[in-house]
C-alpha cells in the first residue's frame, strides 16, 4: 500500500519520463501554487487552459496532468477538470484544490529547467 506522497510523486513522473522529452518545462509550472492560491483552482485552469494561448501552452499541459491525476484520485470523474469541477460542491473544490496544490509541488521538483537556446 502506497502513502499520498508516494502515488502523487509516481504520478508526477508518469508525466515527466526520465530520458524522454517533457511536454512543458518548470518554468511553465513554478507560478502554478500561486496562481490556483490567489484565484482559485478554476480561474488558474481556465487562465491556463486558454485556447490558442502558445505562451501558456505548458501550463496547459501541466493542468491536464492535474486533471489526470485528479481523475486517477477519484476526486473528478472526467478529464475535463473546469468542467467537473464546475457542477461539484465546494467541498469537491477545496479536496481538489488542495490535491491540485500538492501534486504541482511534485511537478515543479521533476521538471526540467527549460534548456536555452543558443
Amino acid at each position: 500500500m502506497q502513502n499520498l506522497d508516494q502515488i502523487r510523486a509516481a504520478a508526477a513522473l508518469k508525466l515527466l519520463p526520465e530520458g524522454k522529452p517533457h511536454t512543458f518545462d518548470r518554468s511553465d509550472v513554478v507560478g502554478i501554487p500561486a496562481l490556483i492560491l490567489t484565484n482559485g483552482l478554476l480561474a488558474a485552469a481556465a487562465f491556463s487552459c486558454e485556447e490558442g494561448n502558445k505562451a501558456r501552452q505548458g501550463m496547459k499541459q501541466a493542468f491536464n496532468g492535474i486533471a489526470g491525476h485528479l481523475q486517477e484520485r477519484g476526486i473528478i470523474a472526467t478529464s475535463s477538470l473546469i468542467e467537473d469541477l464546475s457542477k461539484r460542491d465546494s467541498l469537491t473544490l477545496q479536496r481538489a484544490t488542495a490535491e491540485s496544490l500538492a501534486f504541482v509541488a511534485y511537478l515543479k521538483r521533476f521538471a526540467l529547467k527549460k534548456v536555452k537556446e543558443t
